[in-house]
């Protein structure tokens, strides 16, 4: 029986133990969360659940390393952006006590989890983007961009999730009906944007705005080359996270996910994020080295990447399943209640 300890247990946990658990040789995997939130582990349905310390934090790898080892744990799945780097560093101490850790190397990681390492890298395949500081980089580039003429957007180096993402719109951004709507970007007007960047003390990134559909890949590599891959275009967003979506093939963004996973030497689980424009251009906006929210979705379409990483890890062939992605196939996600 196979020992899966998943980190970051949230509101996606359980699509990705379901993952493991419906796999495609009925194998018996026995799932164990941890997070440093003791709520975020109710009803997760795991066989053990640990709270642990911020990954941030010195006691951290310890602690993991004493669940690991005591739990005879095989493979870690990291859920959590933050921890990779960490958990990289720290990849030789698990292996020591017979866990591996999907994560990719620390080389790859710099440039993956670091956007603006990402565009000095890979500019051909992103919206035009400046790093700016204060409100005099903001005026710059919306002379650059043709401001009001065209739209532009702003997000944070280190964010996620869509924190800290806002388009400037003139009118949106003056509307009170769209202040916290959920799942809908923020808008600020030019003026908000440049208050907010003078009171802001770190980098801000400013992007063209690309009007269209949000369109992901998920990859599977090893040591750079893809092994599996399969693309979703999302119709609706809520938080970064599709809530209605299908499968669908992007040759484009095929070929450009393979290219960062060959150049970074990306190993394991990837999402690329996409813009796919209404003229039909594909846009590179970020790659997250880790699992998605969405796995479950591509699983359901054939394809179920966390488990084919948990035998990858343990040294299986994962290039001879008899995969066939169910393209066109459609989500509608919805929220369930959980009484513990």
């Amino acid at each position: 029986m196979m020992t899966v300890l998943i980190t970051g247990c949230n509101n996606h946990f359980q699509g990705i133990e379901r993952c493991l658990h419906d796999n495609y040789e009925h194998e018996e995997i026995r799932t164990i969360g941890t997070d440093c939130n003791a709520n975020h582990l109710l009803g997760t349905g795991c066989g053990e659940t640990f709270v642990v310390p911020r990954s941030d934090d010195p006691d951290y790898i310890p602690e993991m390393l004493a669940i690991c080892d005591e739990m005879n744990v095989d493979v870690i799945l990291p859920f959590v952006t933050t921890e990779l780097p960490i958990m990289a560093a720290n990849a030789h101490r698990f292996a020591e006590i017979g866990t591996a850790v999907s994560v990719s190397s620390p080389e790859s990681l710099a440039v993956a989890n670091n956007k603006i390492a990402m565009y000095e890298r890979f500019a051909k395949y992103m919206p035009l983007q400046r790093v700016i500081r204060g409100a005099a980089g903001v005026d710059e580039f919306a002379r650059e961009i043709g401001y009001p003429g065209t739209r532009f957007c702003c997000k944070l180096p280190e964010s996620c999730g869509g924190n800290g993402f806002s388009v400037v719109d003139e009118r949106l951004g003056r509307d009170i009906r769209l202040r916290n709507k959920c799942g809908v970007a923020g808008f600020v007007t030019l003026d908000m944007l440049k208050e907010l960047a003078d009171s802001y003390v770190g980098e801000i990134i400013l992007s063209e705005y690309i009007a269209g559909h949000d369109y992901s890949v998920c990859t599977l590599s090893g040591s750079g080359e893809v092994l599996h891959r399969c693309g979703f275009i999302g119709l609706e967003m809520d938080y970064g996270s599709v809530m209605l979506g299908e499968i669908q093939k992007n040759a484009t963004a095929y070929e450009i996910a393979e290219t960062v996973c060959a150049e970074l030497g990306i190993d394991g689980n990837a999402c690329f994020d996409f813009m796919l424009g209404k003229d039909g251009r594909v846009k590179l906006l970020e790659v997250n080295p880790r699992l998605s929210a969405s796995l479950p979705f591509v699983a359901a379409a054939g394809l179920n990447l966390p488990y084919l990483r948990c035998k990858q890890l343990l040294g299986y062939d994962i290039t001879g399943y008899d995969i066939n992605v169910r393209y066109g196939l459609k989500m509608r996600k919805y929220y369930e209640c959980e009484y513990v």
